[in-house]
């Protein structure tokens, strides 16, 4: 390769590193990173002060931070607040980290109503140094805290709003609502006594003993949602999500990643090219999905799953109604008690229902087979039909009727008046009745 072509290339990596960092917001950080201490460049030094506030302390405490870390917990007495102070100084000589601590100070505006923490960041050309705050306030105060480059925790706050982007948060046991967003960075929520408001993409999400409600918008990264109390709503790309103990109604969303859920009320899921499993729902579970895999294990409410490309197991279906419409997957459904439609094409279709049934069960395939485990001792009006295709009658009792004339037609137990009617129609495929424990 000529000197050229290297030259071009490194270019080019650089390019796309610059655009990289301008797309993002990080330009800052990529800067700050060429000529960090760990160039060997420049030396870190540290210098840390601290600042009592006395009462009465304002309701709310603002931090406005740049590139650090905030930490807020309630542990201040309950007409205090302290502050401590720490700068990170990078430069060549002691001499020179010492001009700057000196320039560097901690801004504290106070009115009745709030207490606003800064710095004087923004007269420096050249930012070699990054800031934090550890503060102790009163018990339920409440923080609004800007921040990005660098971890920001709370614990016992009241009413709190953060954001933070490019650095984790960590939330504990605050008494107030939640307002959050983060990004490039993990969040940890565990103890919210409100709801909880969050936009957090391109990183892991886990929020755990909520008392409100959730509302998330996420993407590119992982969610573990635990004991939410109430509405759970999850807006997620590329977004693998695993969620239990939800005691209300929640809505998911997500593409190209797992969706897993357990003991749970009614559940609501649109996903693209998704697994996703369900288990213990008390209540209903709506599915839209396309090239995946849906499996249910234990259902008391209706079940409704519209895809193309999809799989469906359904296994200890209680009650409520079933639709399933899918294309090119088989489907299988056990031990439901329900009225049941299944449209499908392409595929197999397994039914294993209750040996009481509380509706009808309604198939329309086509280029499909389709198995019916008949409960024993279970007598309705059954009627299969299937073009280019064998019904296969495996019960003892013979059925009433039986016609082939390109299409072939199995009734039975027509004179069932007045109970729920199983009918079966597909083409180029064939219907097979077996009786249960076969």
């Amino acid at each position: 390769m000529r000197a050229r072509d290297i030259v071009l290339a490194l270019l080019v990596i650089g390019l796309g590193v610059f655009l990289t960092y301008a797309k993002s917001g990080r330009l800052d950080d990529l800067f700050f990173d060429l000529d960090g201490p760990w160039l060997g460049v420049f030396d870190e030094y540290t210098y840390e002060e601290s600042r009592e506030i006395d009462g009465p302390v304002p309701a709310e405490i603002q931090v406005l931070n740049a590139r650090g870390a905030i930490e807020v917990s309630a542990a201040g007495g309950p007409d205090k607040a302290v502050v401590h102070f720490k700068k990170r100084v990078y430069a060549r000589s002691r001499a020179d980290a010492d001009a700057i601590a000196e320039s560097l100070r901690l801004n504290v505006v106070s009115s009745p109503d709030r207490l606003v923490l800064s710095t004087n960041r923004e007269e420096f050309r050249r930012k070699r140094f990054s800031t934090e705050f550890k503060i102790l306030v009163p018990p339920q105060t409440a923080v609004v805290l800007k921040n990005s480059y660098g971890p920001v925790r709370i614990e016992g706050t009241g009413r709190s709003e953060i954001r933070n982007p490019h650095g984790e948060v960590l939330v504990r046991g605050i008494v107030g609502p939640l307002e959050l967003f983060a990004s490039y960075g993990g969040v940890d929520v565990d103890g919210v006594r409100d709801d909880v408001r969050m936009s957090a993409p391109h990183g892991d999400v886990d929020i755990r003993n909520v008392e409100g409600s959730v509302d998330l918008d996420h993407s590119y990264g992982r969610v573990g949602l635990d004991r939410i109390a109430r509405r759970t709503i999850v807006r997620g790309s590329h977004s693998q999500v695993t969620a239990s103990n939800l005691a209300d109604e929640a809505e998911i969303a997500s593409t190209y990643e797992r969706i897993i859920i357990s003991s749970a009320k009614s559940i609501k899921v649109r996903a693209g090219h998704c697994d996703i499993a369900a288990k213990a729902v008390d209540g209903g579970f709506d599915v839209t999905n396309s090239y995946g895999r849906v499996r249910i294990d234990g259902l008391t409410g209706d079940l409704r799953v519209d895809g193309n490309n999809v799989e469906v197991d359904g296994l200890d279906l209680r009650a409520g109604t079933i639709f399933v419409r899918t294309t090119y997957k088989n489907v299988s459904l056990a031990g439901f008690s329900g009225p049941a439609e299944v449209i499908f094409s392409h595929a197999g279709l397994t039914l294993a229902p209750a040996p009481v049934l509380s509706g009808g069960i309604g198939v329309q395939g086509e280029y499909a087979d389709v198995r019916l485990v008949w409960p024993a001792g279970f007598r309705a009006p059954f009627e299969a039909r299937t073009r280019n295709g064998r019904i296969i009658w495996s019960l003892e009792e013979k059925p009433d009727s039986e016609t082939s004339n390109g299409t072939t037609e199995v009734l039975a137990f027509s004179a069932e008046t007045g109970k729920p009617k199983v009918a079966i129609a597909t083409s180029h495929g064939d219907i097979r009745v077996d009786a249960a424990g076969r």
